[in-house]
């Protein structure tokens, strides 16, 4: 019997358009937010006297160290001075807020479950320096994790470790306990498939199912890496509340060990510079409640 499962871009609308999450859904999904650059500190000075050579605006985000907006007069993806020699990173702001939530501090152990291909790590970095987090950085393909290797070490920082690992064999691999331990999850990531056609045109309901039943896989997975007291930060930049919301509702059911430190945040709104992002801080008991 063939599948009657819907798909493609009626189908993306259709499902999404009933959770009424934005209010124009494809308006929303199709804005291009200008990006944000981290700049390596090591590099700082010089990337900043290259840009003034060419006349290029300099504005540092007052809400993150190391960073500047895109400059205005220039179109979003011509290459800039300091990209050739890895001193610049491009992100969308939204990427920046796990990191916030992560709120590293000297002394953290710190785990980035699914780092490829490096801006949370190098988020993280700047946020602290000029310490150097104890920072491992973890991910499952094998291209997305030389592409990690290569950012660090051009950024600045290649003695990071890293680990080319699935998540699911972390608990096998590192002896260690973590303080905080980042898991921005794979997820649906709407606003990408909405731009890919070729992702666009196979879209269907059962991607949600299978993507939310691997984040509540990795969630499990990781609480042994967790310190007593350590937190697990969850972020996807999905819309879908069956991975979000809903996730974090199974993980509270199924670990009494966890709470919540606050409610989540869901940063949906159409008029900010962000995109879609998610964010749960779970804390994990030194002992579990009594029954």
């Amino acid at each position: 019997m063939k599948s009657t499962l819907a798909r493609g871009k009626a189908a993306f609308l259709e499902y999404y358009s009933r959770l009424h999450l934005v209010p124009d859904l494809e308006s929303y999904l199709t804005a291009k937010n200008p990006p944000v650059l981290l700049v390596s500190p090591l590099h700082e000075s010089e990337t900043k006297k290259e840009f003034a050579s060419h006349h290029l605006s300099w504005h540092p985000l007052d809400w993150f160290p190391h960073t500047i907006s895109w400059p205005p007069e220039v179109k979003i993806g011509t290459p800039l001075p300091g990209f050739q020699p890895g001193w610049l990173y491009s992100l969308n702001p939204s990427s920046l807020l796990p990191v916030l939530a992560v709120n590293p501090q000297p002394g953290d152990t710190i785990l980035d479950a699914c780092a490829a291909p490096g801006g949370k790590t190098l988020a993280a970095i700047n946020l602290l320096w000029p310490k150097i987090p104890h920072l491992i950085s973890a991910d499952a393909s094998l291209p997305r994790f030389k592409r990690l290797r290569t950012t660090l070490k051009l950024f600045g920082f290649p003695q990071i470790v890293t680990l080319h690992s699935p998540v699911q064999a972390l608990p096998y691999k590192l002896a260690e306990q973590f303080d905080k331990i980042l898991l921005d999850a794979p997820c649906s990531s709407e606003k990408h498939v909405f731009n890919s056609k070729r992702h666009l045109k196979i879209w269907s309901p059962n991607r949600i199912a299978t993507l939310s039943h691997l984040q509540n896989l990795l969630i499990t997975t990781l609480l042994p890496l967790l310190k007593p007291d350590g937190q697990l930060i969850y972020s996807t930049c999905a819309l879908s509340p069956a991975e979000n919301e809903d996730i974090v509702a199974a993980s509270l059911a199924k670990h009494p060990e966890l709470t919540l430190t606050k409610p989540p945040q869901r940063y949906t709104d159409p008029h900010s510079q962000f995109d879609p992002m998610f964010i749960a801080t779970f804390e994990k008991s030194k002992s579990l409640p009594e029954s």
